[in-house]
């Protein structure tokens, strides 16, 4: 398989072209492609909260919305409520966990 062109508005029409291209053709090829694309793709990903800071703007935004979203989500499902914590117990902890969908959802 041929190096991808450098990164650029060219070269993301260059890669698609050639995704295109290997999906019509199929065979080892593409699966190392598509392998190879999920694996750049997995680097990205925010491990905690604090690291959605850290990204750039666009991916910044997209997470940021993702977890408004999900809290939107368990809230119109009154999957919780707001208290005051009793004396003498403990707060549940939670954390995010930060993932692409198979369908690209964030």
């Amino acid at each position: 398989m041929d190096a991808p062109p450098p990164a650029g508005k060219s070269a993301t029409t260059a890669i698609t072209n050639h995704m295109v291209c290997l999906a019509r053709e199929g065979g080892a090829e593409h699966i190392c492609f598509l392998l190879a694309l999920r694996a750049t793709e997995t680097q990205f990903l925010p491990k905690t909260f604090k690291d959605v800071a850290k990204l750039q703007a666009n991916s910044k935004k997209r997470w940021l919305e993702s977890c408004l979203e999900e809290l939107k989500s368990l809230k119109d499902r009154d999957v919780y409520e707001i208290v005051d914590l009793p004396k003498g117990r403990k707060v549940v902890k939670n954390r995010w966990v930060f993932n692409i969908k198979p369908d690209g959802c964030y």
